[in-house]
């Protein structure tokens, strides 16, 4: 099976009624990702089995631009309970998908594959569920991020709800078991017939262009590019550009009517950990904005590509109603209205990517009507668990880790109210380094949670346009 075939058969069954040109462009965006073979010289490689899952996880994106991005996260998705509780004991959701192409009896026993975005306020969240039979028992094996380790280890899908929504809103694509048997059968049907590759290479003229273009910027053999969206007004270059700072190399990508400004840096070749290298990213945006004057906000990104590539602008999330139904007043209460506005400094700043201030806004929340820090500590003590029952689990485990033997109230007053409000000694925070800015963010929604509490119980206020009454449980 050559991808050229393989476009052809998939566009047929999972492409939207429209032209052959996005499915065209998404298995371009799969190249670019090294998610299938890249290069004239590779355009008679026949596909793996792994290969071909990923072309079918590139048509889960409506936006054929996103299909190599989607396809990458949706592959390395990892098994609730791990790879005794996945099917065909696969480690990855990919490598489950691809029995299907290889096993008959796999196949057949599989009953649906369900893969899902789901639409969070700064970012997607990619899960995934399959379902299948075992001995005539039918079976849920559910896939989640890599990072979601308090899920991934043994025994978790005993407790885990596979139906319960990740998001307010999310998009699925569903495949039957006759899509695979269909897929299953005309990858065995090419793969027996062996015919030669016929095509008239002009697909791949301007890939070799591209590939010319990104070895300029530092791509190599083994390359594994981490890329991160800038959100700033500081000086920035007009074109693609590689520099050195700190010793490595990576690429400034600069704003565009599609894209962001954005920085990639080869995490393979320079033997770097994503960590370290958003902490010298972090280092060299504190650099230009201190020359410049200028704010610079080192947004979310991903890594895996062969290549550097720069981020997709982001999509403002907002709502709208055909007809305004708001049926709220200003509330009397001015302490509420200060929580209220602290509440939105939050909000703001996490949007902005600024996770200090985010911390220190929702703390200063349920701050307001403590007596001291000490009386502020008691409340914490005694509402948390109430407070952050809606809390994603991964999130709960993580700021227990992050805590070690303190207790709960202690650490978030101490590391993490004065450690981002004060630059005091024994607890310091630089803002700069990876690792802190990921335990900020955990603590962040910790934060959050206690404000919303706060509000919703001290003061009684509803949480619904339609009216100033709080709908109170009979």
């Amino acid at each position: 099976m050559y991808a050229k075939n393989l476009a052809l058969l998939l566009h047929q069954r999972l492409a939207e009624p429209g032209t052959f040109e996005e499915t065209l462009t998404r298995f371009e965006k799969l190249r670019g990702y090294g998610l299938l073979p890249r290069g004239r010289e590779r355009a008679d490689q026949r596909l793996s089995d792994a290969e071909i899952t990923s072309a079918v996880l590139g048509f889960v994106s409506t936006l054929p631009g996103w299909a190599g991005h989607v396809a990458l996260c949706l592959s390395d998705l990892r098994p609730v309970g791990g790879p005794k509780a996945s099917f065909e004991n696969a480690k990855t959701l990919n490598d489950g998908i691809a029995t299907t192409i290889d096993n008959d009896e796999a196949c057949k026993s599989l009953i649906s594959v369900t893969l899902s975005i789901a639409r969070k306020s700064n970012d997607d969240e990619y899960h995934a569920r399959i379902l299948f039979e075992v001995d005539g028992k039918r079976r849920i094996a559910s896939y989640v991020s890599k990072y979601a380790t308090a899920l991934t280890s043994e025994g978790k899908e005993s407790a885990f709800d596979s139906e319960q929504p990740w998001a307010s809103s999310e998009r699925q694509l569903v495949l039957g078991r006759e899509f695979f048997l269909c897929l299953r059968r005309d990858v065995n049907l090419s793969r027996h017939l062996d015919r030669p590759f016929e095509t008239d290479w002009r697909e791949y003229e301007t890939e070799e262009e591209r590939c010319a273009f990104h070895k300029s910027l530092g791509a190599r053999n083994g390359s594994q590019f981490l890329n991160l969206g800038v959100d700033t007004n500081v000086t920035w270059p007009k074109d693609p550009t590689r520099i050195k700072f700190g010793g490595h190399h990576f690429v400034l990508f600069p704003k565009t009517k599609e894209y962001s400004h954005s920085i990639s840096v080869d995490l393979t070749n320079k033997r770097l950990t994503s960590e370290e290298a958003r902490t010298l990213l972090n280092r060299f945006l504190s650099v230009l904005c201190w020359c410049d004057d200028r704010h610079a906000i080192l947004r979310h990104g991903w890594s895996g590509n062969p290549v550097p590539v720069p981020v997709l602008r982001r999509d403002m999330a907002f709502s709208t109603m055909h007809q305004w139904m708001f049926y709220r007043s200003m509330p009397e209460d001015e302490e509420l209205l200060h929580c209220l506005a602290y509440y939105r400094d939050g909000l703001n700043a996490s949007e902005a990517g600024i996770v200090a201030f985010e911390v220190l806004s929702f703390f200063k929340v349920f701050e307001m009507k403590q007596k001291d820090g000490d009386a502020a500590k008691r409340w914490i003590a005694r509402i948390f668990e109430t407070a952050c029952k809606s809390v994603r689990g991964e999130v709960i485990k993580q700021f227990h880790e992050d805590r070690q033997n303190r207790s709960v109230e202690e650490y978030i007053y101490r590391n993490c109210r004065v450690a981002t409000a004060h630059a005091a000694k024994d607890y310091p925070s630089d803002s700069d380094s990876s690792p802190e800015i990921r335990r900020l963010y955990v603590a962040a929604e910790i934060m959050r949670a206690l404000a919303r509490h706060f509000i919703r119980t001290e003061f009684e206020f509803a949480e619904t346009y339609l009216s100033d009454e709080r709908n109170k449980p009979k």
